[in-house]
């Protein structure tokens, strides 16, 4: 007896079939914060799920065992043992492949299920070790009334450390939290896309911006106030005069979930004048950087591939390993979105709390979550 539920991409190009033994539902499965995840997706954390066989085609009746067509994923190895399948098109993870064996062993990204209930039961944090400072793990604590226990790698008969856990290595590392430190690296897992974040600056303020829906929530405030008539500097933490941090937050919307193929993405708030690249085509020893462009296609960052989610709203990946890596909108080209889960965690932890002061009052869009059970134990978890 087998159960099937819908994955997909946001952009449509890929749908599959994924059969569940419906005598094993619900799956508890983990949510994972290893390196490896963190820098090939650009989330602070993922969640797959392991099913039944093969990925069978989303075009085909639902009980139907024909295989899937994996010829517009595009695969990127993580390991020896491990693949990663990833949208050519939108850059949605939604496979994840373990070849370890004679018969490979499939898992499929939560995020891209039609339906979780009954399906999925979060289970445990796993890999807590690699975020330096407990990650978005601190964030979430309980779901659906679960506490979840936070394994410091990846079996969960390894140790259990606590919420506020702090590695040895940051707790002796005076460059943690050190507002000397003037800027902070970020990088996919290939590499091919890798940048630099500088600490707010005079040009940090010349952008003007609506609020995001992390602050006043779309749903229920009105448009004039969304408008941000005050050209309030929101995302310059403390403020404008004193700021050392940048706003970030986490979102639940329909578009970043399928884009990503997991259900909560992690964004920082940064003004393009502090996003340093090297400069396309320059010597590989050079120490040249440019501030970011991503009109002019000759000074665009190169490996970074661009998706238009919807009108005038794009989103910049690396076409490599499918790390998500930006969020811009065409109202606001000076002020971009900055996945969280690509900053170099040796530096002050995933969170990169020197760096960025993380929104409690609210998860951008929760209102859209499939999952509701973890987005509402993310919202009290950010609350409490």
């Amino acid at each position: 007896m087998t159960t099937v539920v819908k994955a997909r991409c946001h952009c449509g190009l890929n749908s599959f079939n994924i059969p569940f033994a419906t005598a094993s539902l619900p799956i508890t499965n983990d949510l994972c914060h290893c390196t490896s995840c963190q820098h090939s997706t650009g989330q602070l954390m993922v969640n797959h799920v392991a099913f039944l066989g093969a990925p069978l085609s989303g075009s085909a009746a639902t009980d139907s065992n024909e295989p899937a067509d994996l010829s517009t994923l595009t695969p990127y190895k993580t390991s020896a043992s491990a693949t990663r399948w990833f949208c050519s098109r939108c850059s949605a993870h939604i496979l994840w492949e373990y070849n370890n064996t004679t018969h490979p062993s499939w898992c499929v990204a939560v995020g891209t299920l039609e339906r979780t209930e009954g399906i999925v039961k979060t289970g445990y944090h796993i890999w807590v070790a690699d975020t330096l400072d407990g990650g978005i793990a601190d964030h979430l604590r309980v779901v659906d009334g679960l506490e979840l226990p936070r394994y410091i790698a990846g079996v969960k008969e390894c140790e259990v450390v606590p919420a506020k856990w702090r590695s040895a290595d940051i707790l002796e590392d005076s460059r943690a939290h050190s507002q000397e430190l003037d800027r902070i690296l970020a990088y996919c897992h290939c590499r091919a896309i890798s940048f630099w974040i500088t600490r707010p600056s005079a040009a940090s303020a010349q952008p003007s911006s609506p609020y995001p829906d992390l602050m006043h929530p779309y749903i229920s405030t009105p448009k004039d106030k969304v408008a941000n008539p005050n050209d309030e500097k929101w995302w310059l933490r403390p403020g404008v005069v004193n700021s050392t941090h940048y706003l970030a937050g986490h979102c639940a919307c329909t578009s970043c979930r399928l884009t990503s193929g997991f259900e909560i993405q992690s964004w920082a708030f940064i003004p393009k004048a502090n996003l340093l690249f090297p400069r396309p085509g320059a010597a590989p020893a050079t120490t040249e950087l440019i501030e970011l462009n991503l009109q002019d296609d000759d000074l665009r960052p190169a490996g970074l591939r661009r998706y238009r989610s919807s009108a005038g709203r794009n989103r910049e990946f690396c076409g490599t390993c499918g790390a998500t890596v930006f969020w811009w909108g065409e109202e606001r080209p000076e002020l971009v979105d900055v996945a969280v889960g690509l900053v170099d965690e040796k530096v002050g932890g995933s969170r990169a709390e020197g760096w960025f002061e993380w929104w409690r009052g609210r998860v951008s869009f929760e209102e859209d979550a499939v999952n509701k059970g973890l987005v509402q134990g993310l919202v009290e978890g950010l609350r409490a």
